[in-house]
């Protein structure tokens, strides 16, 4: 009887895709905005997002501390601010969220920001794949019809995915549902507004 000996990095991979690829349920967890007053984003809400986001972004450059010893990521989507990624000390990412609230137009601040040692290349590479298959899913939603996936933004940080937008609640939990068992993901956070 032969006996076929792999090489260490192709049973590695062997593992590496096993794991990944379970569909282990995820901790859900929602926060309700109440209604939202209307669906679609108009393009006067995109550009006051984005001056939202490049004034919280400037001061994270004009900050040494920040830029140097933090891995600060921004999203703000219908002028709701995410603040995720890791900081050195705790007061540094407070700080970094005051100033978000200080702005007038951010309607509410989430700070997700941990005190961690920075994440490597590797894990914001598998937290861009899996915010990708998260997107690639819910673009592949049938129901409910009335699914418009423009309305929703995915964000992938240490293998958590952040979900914000506005949406039904039986968009919102299709959505949760299907990217749950996106591969990788350990649990999923809802952000969302709800149109009904």
């Amino acid at each position: 009887m032969m006996h076929y000996k792999l090489p260490t990095a192709l049973v590695l991979l062997a593992l590496l895709i096993a794991v990944s690829a379970g569909c282990a349920p995820a901790r859900v967890q929602e926060v309700d905005h109440g209604p939202a007053t209307q669906p679609d984003r108009s393009f006067g809400d995109m550009v006051s997002d984005q001056r939202l986001r490049s004034r919280i972004v400037g001061e994270i450059l004009n900050d040494d501390e920040l830029l140097e010893q933090s891995n600060i990521n921004v999203t703000v989507f219908n002028r709701i601010v995410l603040l995720t990624g890791e900081v050195n000390r705790p007061d540094a990412g407070r700080r970094i969220a005051a100033f978000a609230r200080r702005q007038s137009d951010a309607r509410h601040v989430y700070n997700e920001l941990m005190v961690a040692e920075l994440s490597s290349v590797i894990a914001r590479g598998r937290d861009g794949l899996i915010a990708t298959n998260a997107r690639t899913r819910i673009l592949q939603l049938k129901e409910p019809p009335s699914l418009n996936s423009e309305r929703v933004r995915v964000i992938a940080e240490r293998r958590r995915l952040y979900l914000m937008g506005r949406v039904t609640r039986a968009e919102a939990d299709a959505i949760t549902e299907t990217v749950r068992r996106v591969g990788g993901v350990r649990e999923v956070v809802k952000l969302f507004e709800y149109l009904d």
